[in-house]
């Protein structure tokens, strides 16, 4: 099924007829144009930029409901250090090899900020619940030797995914479409996985949970969790057991450590929110809020 939305901010999925990876060829070979300033483009990112989910959902409130199954598999890669061209050719080169349908675009951050900013799709072959897509994301980036955000993985279920945007600023980097393949073969790939955990350790893995550290206050365990989170929320939010726990647990923590300061508890959460890819909206937030403080304590 197909759940699109138009900006980040909107709370409502609109759910389309059709099939998934030709909606998604589709909107590839015939994408929306722009042509804005770098600021302009943000804010048309968070309110009119086209999203979408492709797999099932239980609902079509973005808040109340969940994805539960994936039908076509997404990676983020930025920041590898590369140029477009190389790092698409790569891909495409090593996704030939199995003979796998795929498309990679750049996204509408690519030629606004640095490196090769990129989306891979690739149409699976059944649909996949969270625990096996995170698998084959894992398995697929290993091999391909791709520095992906492990958000892609974390928090697929609920990340929309940009579809293609032809800006000026893009516009020199062009789309991959390759449909002489087949959709990938997720048994194959998740057969791979229990090889891979044995060839990288948990250090290295970007996606294992951390270790417990025998002999440190839970008082600071706490502290490393927020801070870790207040640096890159949408990695870790899951950890809080979705979004709106991630940040009542920080504002909590600020009012905490703060005495009290409730006007700068307002400002982190509000920050912290900006920064997620479907951030909460602001009336939302504010109404949230003042329920919330009710249950800080310091």
């Amino acid at each position: 099924m197909i759940y699109t939305t138009q900006g980040v901010m909107q709370r409502q999925y609109t759910q389309l007829d059709g099939d998934d990876w030709q909606h998604l060829l589709k909107s590839v070979k015939h994408p929306q144009g722009l042509q804005a300033s770098n600021e302009q483009i943000e804010s048309y990112k968070h309110t009119n930029a086209p999203y979408v989910v492709y797999g099932t959902s239980t609902g079509l409130d973005r808040g109340q409901s969940e994805i539960t199954a994936r039908s076509i598999l997404f990676i983020d890669v930025d920041d590898n250090g590369k140029d477009y061209q190389t790092e698409a050719h790569h891909i495409d080169a090593f996704l030939n090899s199995f003979t796998v349908n795929h498309v990679i675009y750049p996204t509408i951050s690519n030629g606004i900020k640095p490196s090769e900013r990129l989306r891979v799709a690739i149409p699976l072959d059944v649909e996949l619940d969270a625990e096996a897509y995170r698998k084959v994301w894992q398995v697929l980036t290993h091999y391909m030797h791709l520095k992906a955000d492990p958000a892609g993985a974390q928090k697929a279920f609920k990340q929309l995914q940009g579809l293609y945007v032809y800006t000026t600023q893009n516009a020199p980097n062009e789309p991959i479409i390759e449909t002489d393949g087949k959709p990938l073969d997720t048994a194959f790939f998740l057969s791979k996985y229990e090889t891979l955990l044995k060839t990288v350790s948990k250090s290295s893995n970007p996606l294992a949970k951390p270790s417990v550290n025998q002999g440190v206050p839970k008082w600071a365990m706490n502290n490393r969790k927020i801070i870790h989170t207040l640096l890159d929320p949408e990695t870790h939010y899951s950890d809080f057991g979705g979004w709106d726990n991630m940040l009542t647990s920080i504002g909590g923590w600020v009012f905490k450590s703060t005495q009290g300061d409730i006007e700068l508890s307002a400002d982190v959460v509000q920050a912290t929110n900006d920064r997620g890819s479907s951030p909460i909206s602001f009336d939302d937030l504010k109404h949230k809020f003042t329920s919330w403080p009710k249950h800080w304590r310091y």
